[in-house]
């Protein structure tokens, strides 16, 4: 999924995802805030056990919330936003989801009765991979054929290469969903990703990914979190190192540079007022400053 070091064991990002997505469905247990009901079958049994003490959960994840402040909220509306482009796929009949990095995502499984055709291919390290497949079948979740988990290296394999040996038809209306990698790869990995998806066939095929803006260590203070945020990847998952950033505005050009049109884009205030208000109209709290979202599809060609 990241680095070459990352591909011999599954994740801990991965699994880091899913624990925070599984104790904001304890603690919220609804649609908006905490819909991943299948979260807690990806993690480790040791964790399930002392998960299920309240005050457990709470000490969890207040210590998380030190490491990375803003994280917490950040996973409940990156769930949410990456969660209302698949369905809409999915409502609309696209013929074609592909999850880049796919981790422990659930949403598969979560949204199947919404699917009447829909081909969704999973890809992921396969050390991630074989992890999740174990995680299913221990939950007696089979996987559905209208799903392909398909081992991937981003650093190092042919996106359409791949693909087409999984059975991906080129020429199908695609929708990619690019969640909680691009941090992790090189530049040159990005850029093949958005290549692949801008000379695909099809002319309506779309790419909804996160982000994060290029921060000098001069202004970091100036967004919540963040600091404590690279600290931690730093201290605690060095394999798994952030190489990838976009210059704040930069979003727009460097899009068109790889033949795509941004439909939609997302900086930290909006991802808050757009996810994380409450019935109340109470924000839940800051994201992460340096999260970003993007919605973009192929560049019609001009005649």
């Amino acid at each position: 999924m990241t680095n070459k070091g990352v591909e011999k064991k599954p994740s801990e990002t991965a699994l880091i995802a899913a624990l925070r997505r599984y104790l904001a469905y304890k603690e919220y247990s609804n649609e908006k805030f905490g819909p991943d009901y299948l979260a807690n079958i990806f993690l480790p049994s040791h964790f399930r056990f002392f998960l299920k003490i309240k005050k457990i959960r709470l000490n969890t994840k207040n210590k998380l919330d030190k490491f990375i402040p803003g994280g917490k909220e950040y996973m409940i509306a990156r769930t949410a936003y990456f969660d209302g482009h698949f369905v809409d796929a999915l409502k609309n009949n696209v013929p074609q989801i592909v999850l880049l990095g796919a981790g422990y995502d659930s949403r598969a499984y979560r949204f199947t009765e919404l699917n009447q055709g829909t081909q969704i291919f999973e890809l992921d390290a396969a050390p991630t991979q074989d992890r999740k497949k174990k995680c299913l079948k221990k939950a007696w979740l089979t996987v559905p054929q209208h799903i392909k988990l398909v081992p991937i290296n981003f650093n190092e394999d042919t996106l359409g290469d791949v693909l087409e040996e999984a059975g991906y038809k080129n020429r199908e209306k695609t929708l990619f969903i690019w969640e909680g990698v691009t941090y992790y790869l090189d530049a040159k990995s990005v850029d093949a990703v958005l290549e692949f998806v801008s000379h695909s066939a099809h002319s309506e095929n779309t790419i909804a990914f996160d982000y994060t803006v290029s921060i000098s260590e001069e202004n970091i203070q100036d967004h919540y979190g963040v600091k404590e945020f690279a600290q931690t990847m730093k201290d605690h998952h060095g394999d798994e190192e952030l190489t990838f950033s976009i210059d704040d505005d930069e979003i727009v050009s460097f899009l068109d540079n790889k033949n795509l049109t941004m439909i939609d884009h997302m900086n930290n205030e909006e991802i808050e007022s757009s996810y994380l208000l409450n019935e109340k109209g109470l924000l839940l709290g800051p994201i992460t400053g340096h999260f970003r979202f993007v919605f973009a599809s192929k560049t019609q060609s001009r005649r």
